[in-house]
């Protein structure tokens, strides 16, 4: 790994040389396609004439993914030389490990709202985290100017993990809120297009249940599933991109495991939400629909990857449940909403109007190189 370090910083010398436009790139390797809060943002400087690049494409654990990532790497390496400002929203190798120029402004945006589970440096030693050497080695989470963040509670998760000063935390909300809260009655009829029986005809109330990505363990979905009367309601299942199911179990009627809208799409067909370790749960609260945690494997999760999040102490806690049948038992209960207003609230205390126009206004304000 050192002398990856070496090669690639020995490259990125030539690249230097090359002359720096008014150009914002922005990197991720979520997925092969640019995610939400990059295409939103990219369109949205587009249209205030910031030339933007947009950089997606994922390290695919293979041989020939590898090799097709380190060639992607040149085309990193070339539009970050010659870029005034750099957005990311995850671990990016060569913002990490190449010494850039002063002028170069680098901005990690993340890929979620909060930090429910822990990460990055709080994960060093655990099963589902790296190692000291491999995290010193490949400088992870340097060279940061700024980090955004929606709330203060979120901040010190952030500083945390990303091993930050909290100097460098700018309180600015995400693209994707803008997302949440727009009203998209067209996708609401293109979702019950698709599946007719989550339409509100059908007089059945459609439970989303949205888990966290769980490294080399299945999600629970037939126990949850067991215990849900569907006389009443519909199960919607939106798994991580990473996951799977055996769905040879899943009956034909009213259980929907959907790969084709996004999971922010689907909180429009949504009566309640369940989710558990995962930023989501900060995210769907801004649509205020009532939101229950399925922690039924929270003592193995706070041995492989940890929490932030206190349930225990936060009053969402209330909402919380290991057994399925009492969190179904649960749902038939009156909802408290200030309970949610109060998580809500505490994790996204940012401005909410126009995210995507704050964001694009604060690149457009740093000073160019």
């Amino acid at each position: 790994m050192k002398a990856f370090t070496l090669g690639v910083n020995f490259v990125y010398l030539f690249f230097r040389l090359l002359p720096v436009k008014k150009k914002v790139t922005v990197i991720s390797r979520q997925s092969n396609l640019p995610t939400l809060d990059l295409e939103m943002l990219a369109e949205r400087l587009e249209q205030e004439h910031v030339q933007t690049v947009v950089l997606a494409k994922k390290l695919e654990k293979s041989l020939s993914g590898a090799v097709s990532y380190f060639m992607h790497m040149f085309v990193q390496m070339y539009h970050i030389a010659t870029s005034e400002v750099v957005v990311l929203d995850s671990y990016c190798i060569l913002a990490c490990v190449l010494k850039h120029r002063k002028s170069l402004k680098i901005i990690q945006m993340w890929h979620a709202l909060s930090a429910v589970k822990k990460f990055g440096y709080d994960t060093i030693g655990k099963q589902d985290g790296s190692d000291m050497d491999t995290a010193r080695i490949m400088r992870m989470h340097r060279n940061y100017d700024y980090v955004l963040c929606s709330s203060k509670a979120t901040a010190s998760y952030f500083c945390s993990g990303f091993n930050v000063d909290r100097s460098k935390i700018k309180y600015l909300g995400l693209p994707r809120i803008d997302y949440i809260l727009k009203d998209k009655p067209d996708i609401r009829e293109r979702i019950t297009e698709r599946y007719p029986c989550l339409s509100p005809e059908g007089g059945r109330r459609n439970i989303l249940y949205v888990p966290t990505f769980r490294k080399g363990k299945t999600v629970d979905v037939e126990s949850l599933s067991g215990a849900i009367d569907f006389d009443r309601y519909n199960l919607i299942v939106k798994l991580h991109p990473l996951d799977k199911i055996d769905s040879s179990w899943v009956p034909k009627d009213h259980i929907v495991v959907d790969s084709e809208f996004n999971s922010y799409d689907l909180l429009e067909i949504a009566d309640v939400i369940i989710s558990d370790y995962s930023s989501y749960v900060v995210e769907a609260s801004l649509k205020n629909i009532p939101l229950y945690l399925y922690v039924y494997d929270i003592e193995r999760y706070m041995e492989t990857t940890g929490l932030n999040m206190s349930f225990v102490d936060e009053k969402i806690g209330r909402y919380a449940f290991q057994n399925p049948n009492t969190l179904i038992n649960a749902i038939e209960e009156e909802y408290d909403f200030d309970i949610l207003k109060e998580f809500r609230d505490k994790y996204v205390d940012v401005d909410t109007e126009d995210c995507t126009g704050q964001l694009a206004q604060f690149i457009r304000s740093l000073p160019a190189a």
